[in-house]
């Protein structure tokens, strides 16, 4: 049986993937949004949601956050178009919902707070910026399942996320299949490049072989 799209998707880091996209035309880079714990890598087919600030801050209770916990979906990435970094629209209690509910990584063009709860969970949390100002009562939940775009990329339902240090990658969920296969050729090449640097191969070398890296 062949292996899942997300499996695939694993194998390669963001900069092979951006390397891919490129070779199809498409620009799926989303820079500035850094993983809380350093480490973490995260892969996973996009759930979107769109927060809005309230008119009257701390008036009345909004949707947020059940609008939100309710649609933690399974082997998804949810994809967060916040309202800037200085409020936070997660914590460490979404975590560990979100790690029990089976979901793949978040990442939010917003912020987040607990940054220590969150760094000792499994759970790779991708954010624009930590922040200790809460959601309650600031931010609604607008929309649930349309595109959002983040960072000038649209992100829609089903795209493909791969997002670790060095940035985040969008794949468009119909082309997917033909990146991975393009991925899979660059991550070959590269491994060649790596062996000979490895074995003493110079820059002349390199460039006389019309390498690419």
């Amino acid at each position: 049986m062949a292996p899942a799209i997300t499996d695939v998707f694993s194998m390669f880091d963001t900069s092979i993937v951006s390397d891919a996209l490129d070779e199809h035309g498409v620009d799926g880079v989303i820079t500035g949004i850094e993983p809380a714990e350093p480490s973490q890598t995260a892969v996973g087919r996009a759930h979107t949601m769109r927060f809005e600030l309230v008119s009257d801050p701390g008036s009345e209770t909004t949707n947020f956050p059940y609008a939100m916990l309710n649609e933690l979906v399974d082997d998804r990435m949810l994809v967060i178009d916040g309202v800037g970094p200085d409020i936070s629209c997660w914590g460490g209690n979404a975590s560990v919902l979100a790690e029990n509910a089976g979901v793949n990584g978040l990442v939010i063009d917003g912020g987040y707070r607990d940054v220590p709860e969150i760094r000792a969970g499994s759970l790779p949390v991708f954010g624009r910026a930590p922040t200790p100002k809460s959601g309650q009562r600031r931010v609604t939940v607008k929309e649930i399942g349309e595109p959002v775009e983040i960072d000038g990329i649209t992100v829609s339902n089903d795209d493909l996320i791969v997002a670790d240090k060095t940035g985040i990658v969008v794949i468009p969920a119909d082309i997917a299949p033909d990146v991975a296969e393009t991925a899979e050729d660059i991550l070959s090449e590269e491994l060649v490049v790596e062996a000979k640097i490895e074995n003493g191969a110079t820059v002349s070398d390199l460039q006389q072989e019309d390498h690419e890296f």
